[in-house]
């Protein structure tokens, strides 16, 4: 998609995570934490990219997590084409900064 391999998001507290960038059709690790699927598409020439968030979760393992993504269909619409994923192993870290995320982002299908 892009040479990037790392994206900033930003959660309600102003905390900055940085993300790694994983094309859906690149192997997805084994290990957990929180994962954003997006849409994320150039702004035009010379502006970079922008990525619309679609969804927000966490998973103690991303690869089976992600072999069924939830809301299908919202992603779909959505024109979902890559993941990022932020590698966090204690779950109460990764709850806290799930709930940052989510709060402070506008995220399409999250219901």
């Amino acid at each position: 998609m892009f040479k990037q391999k790392e994206w900033p998001f930003f959660g309600k507290s102003g905390q900055k995570c940085n993300f790694g960038i994983f094309a859906k059709t690149r192997p997805i690790p084994e290990y957990g934490g929180i994962y954003i699927l997006a849409y994320t598409h150039p702004r035009g020439h010379r502006a970079g990219f922008k990525v619309n968030m679609l969804y927000i979760g966490a998973a103690d393992n991303f690869r089976s997590e992600l072999a069924t993504p939830p809301q299908a269909d919202c992603l779909w619409d959505g024109c979902w084409n890559c993941i990022y994923l932020l590698r966090i192993d204690e779950p109460k870290s990764r709850e806290e900064v799930l709930a940052d995320l989510v709060a402070g982002n506008e995220i399409a299908c999250q219901h």
